[in-house]
């Protein structure tokens, strides 16, 4: 008997010629190369491709220090038969070495903690920071440093039940982080906690094209943001029933759109900045509004913007929320998915097979840029 396996490599990553793919998989199903995430970061250089294959089972927390990496998993809801996604049961990174990391299609369920010294330049996109059933009460992001972080971005992820905070509010200074296309669900169990805390210090920190809600009933009105956060800038977003403006103070709102919250014109608040643009409570008309309005928790729906007063109302000309972009990368619709292509169908032609003979098979893929 003959044993095929196929390789795929990452279309999206122009990898070095020294650079090494190293495949992980703690489902005995699955062949891969290591069987846990640290120890594939073990054996990696700064350089390296570290993907983790989708998996039944959670893989245990892994620590990076001062190793240049990219993690590639299959998506927060890949669209595939064996739909499996890469749960990590979170995370360390440490270091100025582990800079211009990159974390792509994980599903994380407990706490990653950014450690001093503070690597800079990390992209995290189409990820999911679950903190909602498997740890409500724990940050998905956590920093733990005492000086600047600078140029991080957050693109095309789904945050459930809790985001960032900020370990050391004093003492970290937040430069050009950027948050775009992301999926903000406030879980009701830990609502006082907020998504976003104790950014105090803060330069070109940017949230734009987000979506911002929870389970929440008329009027309830949770904080978003808690502990003070400050000189953050917000466009083209869309706020159901949450308080962007509470707990955050001397912020620049444009071209973004409130509904149903207890204070709708944050811009107008707590020495925040009106930038022109902004809608004050009235309904966004997403396809999936009454869902929304329902506090449905369901990254997959369609959330869309047909006409209404968002339509086409951001400063960029495009629709308030999720972008829908028919191409490139920044297309919610795709967000589910890891930028790896992925198998749909495999066919056997040849299913007799003689001694030394030739083994055809037809494959069908998908990609979602």
């Amino acid at each position: 008997m003959k044993r095929v396996i196929i390789f795929i490599l990452p279309a999206f990553i122009a990898v070095p010629a020294i650079a090494t793919v190293r495949t992980v998989s703690n489902n005995p199903a699955t062949i891969a190369q290591f069987n846990t995430i640290q120890a594939a970061i073990d054996a990696s250089s700064s350089g390296d491709t570290v993907e983790v294959m989708g998996s039944p089972y959670n893989y245990t927390s892994f620590t990076i220090t001062n190793k240049q990496l990219t993690f590639l998993g299959p998506g927060s809801f890949p669209d595939k038969n064996f739909n499996y996604r890469a749960t990590v049961n979170g995370g360390t990174i440490v270091g100025v070495g582990s800079s211009n990391s990159l974390f792509h299609g994980l599903r994380f369920v407990n706490n990653l903690f950014i450690a001093d010294p503070c690597p800079q330049n990390l992209s995290f996109i189409r990820n999911m920071f679950d903190g909602g059933p498997s740890a409500p009460n724990t940050p998905s992001i956590q920093f733990g440093v005492g000086a600047t972080c600078s140029n991080y971005l957050f693109e095309g992820n789904v945050f459930n039940g809790y985001g960032l905070w900020n370990g050391n509010p004093a003492g970290t200074f937040f430069e050009s982080f950027l948050f775009r296309n992301n999926y903000f669900f406030m879980n009701s169990q830990w609502y006082n906690n907020g998504l976003i805390a104790r950014f105090y210090n803060c330069n070109n920190v940017v949230f734009d094209h987000n979506l911002w809600f929870g389970p929440y009933a008329t009027g309830m009105g949770y904080n978003i943001l808690s502990d003070n956060c400050r000189f953050m800038t917000f466009s083209n977003n869309i706020f159901i029933r949450l308080n962007p403006a509470t707990n955050n103070s001397s912020s620049i709102f444009s071209n973004n759109i409130t509904y149903d919250a207890t204070d709708n014109t944050p811009w107008a608040s707590n020495s925040n900045i009106d930038g022109g643009g902004n809608i004050a409570n009235q309904d966004p008309q997403m396809a999936a509004q009454a869902g929304v309005m329902a506090g449905v928790y369901d990254p997959i729906a369609d959330y869309t913007i047909a006409s209404g007063p968002a339509n086409n109302a951001g400063s960029d000309g495009k629709d308030m929320g999720l972008l829908y972009d028919p191409s490139g990368s920044l297309n919610w619709t795709n967000s589910r998915n890891s930028r790896l292509p992925r198998i749909i169908k495999m066919n056997l032609v040849t299913p007799t097979i003689a001694v030394g003979g030739n083994v055809t098979i037809n494959l069908e893929a998908k990609i979602s840029n």
